[in-house]
C-alpha cells in the first residue's frame, strides 16, 4: 500500500482565486501568477513527500491487564531535511475501551517524535491490531497519507497486576510474620502426627488399638493438620455473567476474582485449581501449587469466555461430585438466577456433606439501585417492586444455603478478589477444610 500525496489544500484555494477574476478581469493576469506559484509550491512539496521516510518504533504485542489503564509508547523518526507536521490515527479493536486515537506532532530531521496512547483492555483474548495511519505534510499545501506497522497484536489477560500489587502488600504486612513456610500445625487434619498415652476426654475414634494391646494400655493416635489442601475455583460463564458493570462483565470480575485468590492459595502452600461451567463444566488444571500451576491458572482463565447459556448447577455438583476424591473448599463465583433459586440450592446439597461450598454472589448495582429508588411513576413503581422481588428472593436463597453449611459471601464484582480472600483467610483461621 503506498497512498500517494494529497492536493486537496491547494484545489480549494484555486477555487478561491476563480472568484475575484470573474468579478474584475483585469486582475486575470496577478491571479494566474499567484495560481502558478501555487501550483509549482503544491508540486514541489507532493514531490518531496514522495521522498518522505517516516520510521516508527512501537511494541509488537500488546499484553494488556483487564481494566488496567496502560499506555502505549510511540516513536517515530523522519529522515527528511524539513521539519514534518505528523497526524497519527491509531484504530484499535473492540477488546480496548478507546475505539481510536487521535495525536498532532512536528517531527524535525534527526529528532525523535515520542507519542503516548492510552489504553485499556475490557475484554480478555487477543485481536489483530490495523497498521498505524500517519498524515504527513511540510507546508499544508499536499498531505501524504502513510500505513506503518506499529503494534499488530493486542493479548487481554486477567489483572495480574493486582496479583503483584497484593504480593508486595503481604510481604510487608501479613505474611512477614508466617515466615517462608508454614509450619505443622496439631488438630483433626489427615497427616498422622505421633502416639501417645490415652488422657480423659480424648475421642475413643483416634484409639490405636493394636497399640494399645501390645502396651496393655490406651493409646491414641495424634493428628496434624494438613499444610496443604485443596481448593478448586469455579467460574460460572453463563448468560447472568455476560453482563457488564460499567466496562467490564461480571465474568472478568470473576477471573480477576480468581486469580487473586489462587496466588493466595499458593501462598499459603495450599493445591489450588479451576474450572468453568454453564451447561456443561469445562475442567481446568487440577489442583496443584507451585509458580507453575499460576501460570496455568492464567493461561486457563485467559481463556474462559461468556456464553448465553443456562447455569447447569446440579450438573456441576455431579461432575465435582465424581471428580473430587477428598474434602475440598469449593468456591463458585456467580451471579445468582432470577427465579431457579432451587437449582442452586440442590447443588449446594449434593456437595455441603463431604466438601465445603464457597458461594461467592456477584450483586447487580442496577437492581439495587432499582430496589432502592422512591418511585414517581406506574411504570418506576413496577420496576422497584419487581427489583425488590428479585432481592427478597436472593435473601431467602443465601439464608437457605447458609442453613445447609455453606459459606456465602455477597459483593460487589470489582470487591470480588477482596471478599474471596478475606472469606478463604477466615475458613483457614477457623479450621473449617
Amino acid at each position: 500500500m503506498r497512498p500517494g500525496p494529497r492536493l486537496v489544500p491547494a484545489l480549494w484555494l484555486l477555487c478561491a482565486a476563480a472568484l475575484p477574476v470573474a468579478l474584475w478581469p483585469p486582475f486575470v493576469w496577478v491571479v494566474m501568477a499567484a495560481l502558478a506559484a501555487l501550483v509549482a509550491a503544491t508540486a514541489a512539496e507532493a514531490l518531496l513527500l514522495r521522498r518522505l521516510v517516516v520510521d516508527v518504533e512501537a511494541p509488537a504485542r500488546l499484553v494488556l491487564a483487564l481494566g488496567e489503564p496502560d499506555r502505549v509508547s510511540l516513536a517515530l523518526r523522519s529522515r527528511a531535511r524539513r521539519v514534518a507536521q505528523l497526524t497519527l490515527r491509531q484504530a484499535w479493536p473492540p477488546l480496548l475501551e478507546e475505539g481510536e486515537a487521535v495525536r498532532h506532532g512536528r517531527c524535525r530531521a534527526g529528532e525523535v517524535l515520542r507519542v503516548e496512547l492510552p489504553v485499556r483492555a475490557v475484554d480478555r483474548g487477543q485481536a489483530a491490531v490495523a497498521p498505524l495511519a500517519v498524515a504527513a505534510t511540510f507546508w499544508g499545501l499536499a498531505e501524504r497519507r502513510l500505513a506503518l506497522p506499529a503494534v499488530r497484536e493486542v493479548v487481554g489477560v486477567p489483572d495480574v497486576r493486582a496479583v503483584g500489587r497484593l504480593h508486595r502488600k503481604l510481604n510487608r504486612f501479613f505474611l512477614r510474620g508466617l515466615g517462608s513456610r508454614n509450619s505443622a500445625r496439631q488438630g483433626k487434619g489427615r497427616d498422622f502426627d505421633r502416639l501417645r498415652d490415652y488422657v480423659r476426654g480424648d475421642d475413643y475414634r483416634d484409639v490405636a488399638w493394636k497399640a494399645s494391646a501390645r502396651r496393655r494400655k490406651l493409646i491414641v493416635r495424634e493428628w496434624r493438620l494438613d499444610r496443604a489442601q485443596d481448593v478448586l475455583v469455579c467460574l460460572d460463564r453463563g448468560h447472568r455473567m455476560a453482563a457488564r458493570v460499567g466496562a467490564v462483565s461480571k465474568l472478568d470480575h470473576a477471573v480477576n476474582a480468581a486469580m487473586l485468590l489462587s496466588y493466595i492459595c499458593s501462598r499459603m502452600e495450599d493445591r489450588v485449581g479451576m474450572l468453568s461451567f454453564a451447561s456443561d463444566v469445562e475442567p481446568g488444571p487440577a489442583p496443584a501449587r507451585g509458580s507453575t500451576q499460576l501460570r496455568r491458572l492464567n493461561a486457563f482463565a485467559t481463556t474462559v469466555r461468556g456464553e448465553y447459556l443456562h447455569t447447569d448447577y446440579a450438573g456441576l455438583a455431579a461432575d465435582l461430585r465424581r471428580r473430587l476424591g477428598h474434602r475440598t473448599l469449593v468456591v463458585v463465583l456467580t451471579a445468582l438466577p432470577e427465579l431457579e433459586h432451587a437449582a442452586l440450592v440442590q447443588a449446594a446439597r449434593l456437595l455441603a456433606p463431604r466438601h465445603l461450598p464457597l458461594v461467592v454472589v456477584l450483586s447487580d448495582p442496577d437492581v439495587a439501585a432499582a430496589a432502592a429508588m422512591e418511585p414517581a411513576t406506574s411504570a418506576e413503581a413496577c420496576r422497584t417492586l419487581a427489583a425488590r422481588d428479585l432481592l427478597a428472593g436472593r435473601e431467602k436463597t443465601v439464608r437457605e444455603l447458609r442453613r445447609m453449611g455453606c459459606l456465602v459471601v455477597e459483593t460487589r464484582p470489582g470487591d470480588a478478589g477482596t471478599e474471596s480472600i478475606n472469606a478463604y483467610l477466615d475458613v483457614k483461621a477457623r479450621q473449617l477444610l
